[in-house]
């Protein structure tokens, strides 16, 4: 069994996101995405403005959306140095998450399980 990333090896992850634009926020387990408005297509060509990890809970910011990760107990964060949108072909595993910046990097969440509990939020800023 893998060991559970902490907040300390998750945060170096995350810091290449500030000020990236992102092009596209993919949840792909049918359970995860747990607001349904602004959908995930609302946060294309927004700019990342700030990004913090408290225990295994991921907040992203930008002007206009509060984007909010919950690893659960297993979730683990990769880095991608080439990302683009996921697409089902033999052999592939399927992230539950995959967030896709526009220099072409992105970060995948996935679990070890088949059961998906990484959850994502997607929501408003305050005008």
């Amino acid at each position: 069994m893998a060991t559970i990333q902490s907040a300390a090896e998750i945060s170096p992850l995350l810091a290449h996101l500030k000020g990236r634009t992102i092009t596209a926020l993919q949840v792909l387990g049918i359970n995860s995405l747990k607001s349904a408005s602004p959908p995930p297509e609302a946060l294309a060509g927004e700019v990342v403005s700030a990004v913090e990890i408290v225990e295994r809970i991921i907040n992203i910011n930008t002007a206009g959306h509060l984007i909010t990760f919950d690893l659960q107990r297993t979730g683990r964060v990769v880095l991608l140095e080439a990302a683009e949108p996921f697409r089902l072909a033999a052999g592939t595993t399927r992230p539950t998450v995959r967030l896709l910046m526009d220099d072409g990097s992105g970060l995948d969440l996935t679990e070890p399980a088949k059961t998906k509990r990484i959850t994502a939020t997607i929501s408003a800023q305050p005008e």
